[in-house]
């Protein structure tokens, strides 16, 4: 061991951790459909504000919006991940090994507040949001004496098996799929553009294509793609094209898996209004508020602030410094520590449109 630095290996297992976490980061999704919250306690309250008044004619009385009386509160929770090295490794110059592990973890790390994101909505018919209700209900409130108000549109047609039958090839199928699809974007742009505020007013100011995502499974994806991007359907023009700024997908199976059971429903999918103050979730994270200063770009500063949430731990030290647990072990550690909370934001910003075998 004489001459080996082992401080140099740790600098270097830390660094391939942040350049792969800062390169996954770049990609994440959460940012689209979240509000960000940098936390410094163990939970935040949300005291949600009550809607702005319209402006009023001079000479009448000036009508102050307050707090609501309801709150909503997310409380951090801590997560964690580590693997073990053998210390072997490092003295046999096994560094590839241990780059693709350490650059899978960083992966991981960064890849996980999708995953979190995606479970809440996948909870979202029975978790509550701010108001008391399921993030995706039929009893939102409505203003005075309306309606109550349903972020929520059931699918007349599509279903797994109309899906399935789609990417099977048969032509008439995937005509049938596309068709049925257009008339629920329509539903769903309706829905969202109904909504209204607790004194009737229009929730949104439009519901127009740049301020509008969808986000399905990959399976739907490239029938989705079709109804948003192309020229020509079944010898038409197409009506819907345009009508939706861009088409997202995930793999991870939670936002379309029916809470009652186990089985998948791929030709669900949601459509969510991203233009807005706040987002349809809510992604809560514990760490430092840092201001960066200008010359860092602002693409590159939001996946600096996600770095800052996370704690990076190694236990990678012999020779006279060696740790207890390397001294019993002989081995290294490496592991990742954050503090998440994802919750729901403004349910008026997101439409579940169900598939129509959804139970």
């Amino acid at each position: 061991m004489l001459g080996y630095d082992m401080s140099v290996s740790e600098r270097g297992v830390r660094g391939t951790f942040v350049k792969e976490f800062l390169t996954r980061h770049r990609k994440a999704k959460y940012t689209q459909l979240c509000t960000v919250v940098d936390s410094d306690k163990e939970e935040e309250k949300y005291a949600m504000i009550g809607t702005l008044p319209q402006l009023a004619e001079v000479g009448d009385e000036r009508v102050l919006a307050g707090f609501m009386d309801r709150s909503y509160t997310l409380k951090n929770l801590i997560y964690m991940t580590g693997i073990r090295i053998p210390r072997t490794m490092f003295e046999h110059d096994q560094t590839g090994q241990i780059r693709t592990l350490v650059q899978s973890m960083g992966a991981r790390v960064s890849n996980f507040p999708d995953k979190l994101a995606f479970t809440a909505l996948g909870a979202g018919t029975v978790d509550i949001c701010y108001d008391g209700q399921a993030m995706f209900a039929a009893t939102h409130l409505g203003s005075g004496d309306t309606a109550n108000q349903n972020n929520i549109v059931t699918s007349a047609n599509v279903s797994n098996a109309l899906l399935d039958a789609a990417v099977a090839g048969g032509k008439t199928d995937r005509d049938n799929l596309i068709a049925e699809l257009q008339a629920d974007l329509w539903r769903a742009i309706a829905a969202i553009s109904i909504m209204v505020d607790d004194r009737g007013e229009p929730w949104h100011e439009d519901a127009e294509a740049p301020g509008l995502v969808i986000l399905c499974h990959p399976k739907l994806a490239p029938a989705m793609n079709i109804v948003v991007n192309g020229d020509i359907i079944s010898d038409t023009s197409n009506l819907t094209k345009g009508l939706v700024n861009r088409v997202m997908q995930t793999n991870y199976p939670q936002p379309f898996t029916d809470t009652g059971g186990p089985t998948a429903r791929y030709a669900t999918w949601f459509l969510a209004k991203v233009d807005t103050p706040i987002q349809p979730l809510i992604f809560q994270r514990f760490g430092p508020k840092t201001s960066f200063p200008d010359t860092i770009p602002e693409a590159d500063q939001g996946p600096l602030k996600a770095l800052q949430s996370v704690e990076v731990q190694t236990i990678m030290r012999g020779g006279d410094m060696i740790s207890a647990h390397t001294f019993f072990d002989d081995e290294f550690l490496v592991g990742a520590r954050a503090e998440y909370k994802v919750g729901y934001g403004m349910w008026q910003n997101m439409i579940m449109v169900k598939s129509s075998d959804w139970a």
